[in-house]
């Protein structure tokens, strides 16, 4: 079955379970508050619907062992090919990973977060695994075999399930975590105090700062200055050396947690060698790039260090006047951070121009006052309804790298604030195109990194990003498998050849009309 089916089924029955859970609990349409809950439900019928359990009559309750269960070992897990064994150009491969602990016991539960690759140097190709977890200590891995020749797997244990509860409990539920640096400047007086971007909390006698159109109920809170007033607050600022304190706190109360033995991550077995026989491909016409696309087994391929091959839908290299015709008369305007203005440099190769905002607030980089900046909310509500009549409108946006440090509620709210003025702009605009650059992977170096910065939250703010704007007509330039199997070092700032294939992808999304239909049937 394509996976484009199984995709709309499964959506289908998620849709009918709600339905009849709505019915039968009406409560969760008049009061939400603390149903947390509903998700571990969501992800034990999930876990269950994968385990095989034999029925059996017990006669004691309990069975009484002497054991030790640790954490997901790259020593002991072990990941095997499921395919055939003769693999031919065009086909899926599958590898299967079962998890095991240092003692060899089995983990029993998913969570663990891997990466995988699959290249060959010499031709310069390359494509990343889609990894599907079955919440019971077994994963699949499949790749595309885009090529014939030989094909190199790595897969790495990137974060164990119990250092991913402690990012999601610990840290991305706390309020405050963050503490900005708030100057105050009244004339010659200059006072600075601390301030925290606050959701869920209480507070007495502090400096508010509130834009409820743009973050809702987030308030950035500062400690009010001696001598001067709460409106003469001129920048706010967080480092990442204040980031990494942060994390250094962190490390040293849950020590335990951070004890890692060895900071080996590929997995026993690694890397893996295969061959991939000749044969032709024949690949389905894939769909116009749109909005909410299903997500197929591969999100495409590198055909060489400077190309990149979407398989999620009809993309191209553009030319200049290909470019032209999509620009004309279209306004470009984007929000986000030094990821997204990236995309400056690929606009200038083509003469094109788009107006760029640095989120706000803003963690590192040159200090600015606070009131220059502006939300995005804010940004998508001055586009009139007469401008929407002069210029056919582009809105880009990104919550990336700036955000790893947010709460998940803090998060989720300034995004269903952009949600809300997306859609007032669609009701007064004619066909405004509106694309969010997804996050990728980046570089974590050391420790304190991968706790602030932490890919795994990138991962989950990709799936955040989608739940909110998913069915409103918002366009999901996800490029996380394109930047992790790309030949080029993976960092904050892509190199420029990764860069240039996610704006024409991005291209691919704004004018599909101008997509070449005819690519696709070319043999790869």
């Amino acid at each position: 079955m394509p996976i484009t089916d199984k995709t709309n089924i499964i959506s289908s029955m998620d849709q009918d379970h709600n339905r009849s859970f709505n019915t039968l609990f009406p409560y969760i349409d008049y009061n939400r508050f603390g149903m947390e809950w509903v998700n571990i439900v969501d992800e034990l019928e999930w876990i269950n619907s994968h385990n095989k359990v034999d029925t059996r009559n017990y006669e004691v309750p309990f069975a009484i062992e002497i054991g030790t269960l640790g954490q997901t070992s790259v020593f002991k897990t072990r990941a095997t090919l499921c395919s055939k064994k003769i693999i031919y150009k065009g086909s899926y491969i599958c590898i299967s990973i079962v998890t095991f602990d240092d003692n060899g016991r089995p983990r029993n539960r998913g969570g663990d977060f891997f990466s995988a690759r699959m290249s060959n140097d010499i031709l310069q190709k390359s494509t990343a695994g889609r990894i599907l977890d079955h919440g019971n200590g077994t994963y699949s891995v499949y790749f595309y075999a885009a090529w014939s020749g030989t094909a190199r797997i790595t897969i790495a244990l990137t974060f164990v399930r119990e250092f991913i509860n402690y990012l999601k409990d610990a840290l991305k539920t706390k309020e405050q975590l963050m503490e900005f640096t708030g100057t105050y400047i009244d004339g010659n007086i200059t006072e600075t105090t601390t301030c925290h971007l606050i959701n869920e909390g209480i507070w007495s006698g502090m400096c508010e700062y509130t834009n409820r159109n743009a973050m809702g109920k987030t308030v950035l809170v500062c400690h009010k200055p001696v001598h001067v007033d709460c409106s003469k607050l001129y920048s706010t600022k967080i480092s990442g050396k204040r980031l990494d304190l942060l994390a250094e706190e962190e490390i040293a109360r849950t020590k335990t947690l951070f004890d890692r033995k060895t900071d080996r991550v590929l997995l026993e077995g690694m890397p893996m060698n295969l061959t991939i026989h000749d044969s032709p491909i024949y690949l389905s016409k894939l769909p116009i790039c749109g909005p909410d696309l299903p997500i197929p087994l591969s999100d495409g391929y590198w055909a060489n260090n400077r190309t990149y091959i979407s398989m999620v839908c009809r993309s191209q290299q553009w030319t200049q006047e290909q470019f032209d015709k999509c620009a004309a008369n279209k306004k470009f305007v984007a929000s986000g951070d030094s990821a997204l203005r990236e995309f400056i440099g690929v606009f200038s190769e083509f003469q094109g121009h788009f107006d760029f905002h640095f989120m706000t607030p803003r963690i590192a980089g040159p200090i600015v006052t606070i009131w220059e900046p502006m939300f995005e909310s804010d940004i998508i509500d001055n586009i009139t309804q007469s401008e929407c009549q002069s210029h056919n409108y582009v809105v880009i946006l990104n919550f990336c790298f700036h955000y790893g440090a947010w709460s998940t509620r803090s998060f989720v709210e300034r995004l269903v604030q952009v949600k809300l003025s997306v859609e007032r702009l669609m009701k007064r605009c004619r066909n405004p195109k509106i694309i969010v650059k997804m996050s990728h992977s980046r570089d974590n170096v050391y420790m304190e990194q991968t706790i602030h910065s932490s890919n795994w939250s990138f991962y989950d703010m990709n799936r955040i990003i989608r739940r909110v704007f998913g069915g409103i007509g918002v366009h999901f330039l996800d490029v996380w498998d394109m930047v992790i199997s790309s030949f080029y070092n993976i960092t904050v700032h892509m190199d420029i050849h990764v860069v240039r294939q996610e704006f024409y992808l991005m291209l691919s999304y704004i004018c599909p009309e101008l997509v070449d239909s005819e690519i696709y049937s070319e043999n790869n």
